[in-house]
């Protein structure tokens, strides 16, 4: 998963307000919310770009201009078609993850510095008294800004970047320079871009919000609820995953199978509290024990188990495997008396001990009861 510190590395300056920091553990869900919305978006926003252009460049001409105050716009004109082209020709095909990072930057900066080309070039325009028809390109500008604003709201420093960008250097002109009427419009624009960058992050919170309810959702499909590990949904999951690994790149993995025994006495004699809670002793001890890369879960009652990656040899599962039942088979202290703890364990490798998933859990089974 690439975070979306990915891709703020050069906005680091931007205030807290404007690029707040997000969990870890939604930062994945975040840039692909913000890619599908730039993959959707960015051509309109070029057009926006090309349109506003053209039509500085068409007061430019009306006003005639010296061709050299506006030429230089051309390119911008140009580049916007070019990038339309490439951009469609590069999502004809699925975008690996790894260039995701790499495109929403190419976003990032293409956008701030078309705005940030029009904005200053129309401000310069207007302190110098270039057009007779000062109101044009600015509300040109502030209409074409709030769109990309409003395009781009997943990426909420450029989405202010763009509304600051766009109408405040020209609203400040027209205030400075300006006759009645275009003071206050200069004041009504600056209202907006108030108003737009507190939509804007209106907006940015309710998504984050949402992504929020959504991780939560997922931890409580994929979790079991006493102990926190994963339940057998994501354990099942898990297996899929590392089998098309194994495919693709045919790296082995096995699974072992542990079940308590004796729970069931601990359920009758102390009470189902306390068989709850040696099911979480049980639980963290295992997961203590495991090593990074495997993974712990409960398939339900007092049955556990764990999927271990990168097991090429048996001798590998099996000193994993002893590793862990002998920090789990420790006396435990529950409900003031000093319990016992004890399980059977079985486990498999892949493919060697099965050629499917529930081949090889079958095998890990038969290993348990044996």
């Amino acid at each position: 998963m690439f975070g979306t510190a990915t891709i703020w590395q050069g906005l680091r300056a931007v205030p807290a307000w404007a690029n707040p920091k997000v969990a870890p553990e939604i930062q994945g869900s975040l840039q692909n919310a913000q890619f599908i919305s730039a993959r959707r978006q960015v051509p309109m926003l070029l057009s926006v770009a090309q349109l506003n252009t053209v039509i500085i460049m068409a007061v430019c001409a009306h006003n005639e201009l010296p061709l050299g105050h506006y030429a230089w716009m051309s390119g911008i004109v140009l580049y916007c078609v070019i990038r339309r082209i490439f951009w469609k020709k590069q999502l004809a095909q699925p975008v690996p993850h790894q260039d995701v990072p790499r495109l929403l930057r190419t976003i990032i900066w293409v956008s701030l510095t078309l705005l940030l080309a029009l904005g200053f070039g129309a401000a310069y325009s207007i302190l110098n008294g270039l057009f007779s028809q000062n109101l044009l390109i600015p509300m040109s500008l502030g209409f074409g800004s709030v769109s990309i604003a409003h395009c781009l709201y997943t990426l909420r420093p450029v989405a202010i970047g763009a509304v600051v960008l766009g109408i405040v250097p020209t609203s400040i002109a027209m205030i400075l320079v300006g006759d009645f009427d275009a003071i206050m419009n200069g004041v009504v624009m600056l209202s907006v871009a108030v108003l737009m960058i507190r939509f804007v992050t209106e907006q940015y919170d309710q998504l984050i919000l949402s992504l929020h309810l959504e991780q939560q959702i997922r931890e409580l499909a994929n979790t079991d609820p006493l102990t926190s590990l994963a339940n057998r949904r994501a354990i099942m999951a898990e297996l899929d995953a590392a089998f098309r690994v194994y495919e693709t790149e045919q790296k082995c993995f096995g699974v072992a199978l542990l079940d308590l025994d004796g729970f069931k006495q601990v359920n009758d004699e102390l009470g189902h509290n306390a068989g709850d809670v040696m099911l979480q002793k049980v639980a963290e001890r295992l997961s203590g024990a495991a090593i990074a890369g495997d993974t712990v879960g409960r398939l339900g009652g007092d049955e556990f188990i764990i999927l271990m990656r990168g097991v090429d040899q048996e001798n590998e599962i099996s000193a994993r495997t002893t590793a862990m039942m002998a920090a789990l088979c420790q006396p435990a202290l529950i409900s003031g008396k000093r319990l016992a703890v004890a399980a059977s364990l079985g486990f498999a490798r892949f493919p060697q001990d099965g050629e499917s998933i529930d081949a090889m859990l079958h095998a890990a089974d038969t290993a348990l009861y044996a």
